[in-house]
């Protein structure tokens, strides 16, 4: 189970909790979860997930690790717009 708030006293709270309920492990901070890199940034106060090594795992598992990448172009109704 993965644990994210903005409110560590909360966070270890909760954790307290279910610790007494359920027997677990604290592992710490994560930094994959399914698949997808975890990386926190606490200066801008942002999360980033990436999806990276999933998708070069999977190229090599089906033998398209060496194929050339190509832009795939959006309808112009899901561009963002700079307004």
């Amino acid at each position: 189970m993965l644990v994210a708030g903005a409110d560590l006293e909360e966070i270890n709270n909760l954790k307290k909790q279910l610790s007494s309920e359920f027997e677990m492990k604290d592992l710490g901070a994560a930094k994959q979860i399914l698949g997808m890199r975890i990386s926190i940034n606490e200066q801008e106060g942002t999360l980033k997930l990436s999806q990276a090594e999933y998708v070069r795992k999977v190229l090599q598992r089906f033998s398209m690790g060496d194929a050339k990448s190509v832009r795939t172009p959006l309808a112009s109704h899901f561009r963002l717009s700079n307004k």
